[in-house]
């Protein structure tokens, strides 16, 4: 279920990369070429291109991997301290540590559950961060769009422009 909804965010996300970055290099490359004949919409291209950066790097901080490397030795696990479900727990131990461990923590079911559910919030949490961000790249993306526009309109409508 959660890695499910993991890598739709990623999708998502991935979505917003493509759609920004392919806007940002249509505008640019469109810009440089006519920037003399278009100086008076250089707010509105501005305004689009930094938003769309914005958006971008939200994404991309999105599908970014934080991989915090847990310190779970024996110890820890002996105290029913911390889960070592969690690859980031395990895998600096070698194989032998890593299969003892586990059947130390399988002998009680009590600790096993507790793992598996230590390990669902932790998952819980990395999606509220991602959708976190993901709103805000969407929001950027937005705000980007129907605000450029609407400056076009008004550049246009007002008569300074005669394209």
């Amino acid at each position: 279920f959660p890695v499910t909804i993991n890598n739709l965010a990623d999708n998502k996300a991935n979505i917003m990369i493509s759609i920004n970055t392919v806007v940002i290099t249509l505008v640019i490359g469109s810009s440089v070429k006519n920037i003399f004949d278009w100086s008076e919409f250089l707010l509105p291209i501005m305004f689009l291109l930094i938003t769309s950066l914005v958006a971008t790097v939200f994404a991309i901080l999105t599908t970014r991997p934080n991989f915090k490397k847990g310190l779970v030795d024996q110890d820890y696990i002996d105290k029913k301290n911390s889960t070592f479900l969690f690859f980031g727990n395990f895998s600096s131990v070698t194989r032998q540590d890593f299969e003892d461990t586990m059947l130390t923590i399988l002998k009680d079911e009590e600790y096993l559950y507790r793992c598996i559910l230590a390990d669902f919030y932790g998952q819980g949490r990395v999606l509220e961060r991602k959708y976190r961000l993901l709103t805000y790249s969407y929001n950027s993306f937005l705000v980007g769009i129907v605000v450029s526009v609407i400056m076009f309109s008004i550049i246009k409508i007002s008569g300074l422009v005669t394209v």
